[in-house]
């Protein structure tokens, strides 16, 4: 019986340290205060699709125009 709840008194005592002493964003949120950022190993990643996506919409945007200029020389 001892060692049941020597067990179960150390499960209880690492499921308790596995806990955040921090708040989660969830309540910070819920308070209308913004969570501060944390970096991450994707910034760079995310860094580079945002360089990415300004590249197509240049393209984009280029593309767009060249339409436009074929269209009234056809005309």
């Amino acid at each position: 019986m001892a060692k049941k709840a020597g067990m179960l008194a150390a499960i209880v005592l690492v499921l308790a340290g596995c806990g955040s002493s921090e708040e989660p964003a969830e309540r910070a949120s819920d308070r209308g205060e913004q969570a501060p950022r944390r970096e991450t190993v994707f910034d760079p990643l995310t860094s580079t699709i945002g360089r990415a996506q300004g590249v197509q919409q240049t393209t984009d945007q280029q593309a767009a125009e060249q339409r436009r200029r074929i269209e009234e020389a056809e005309r």
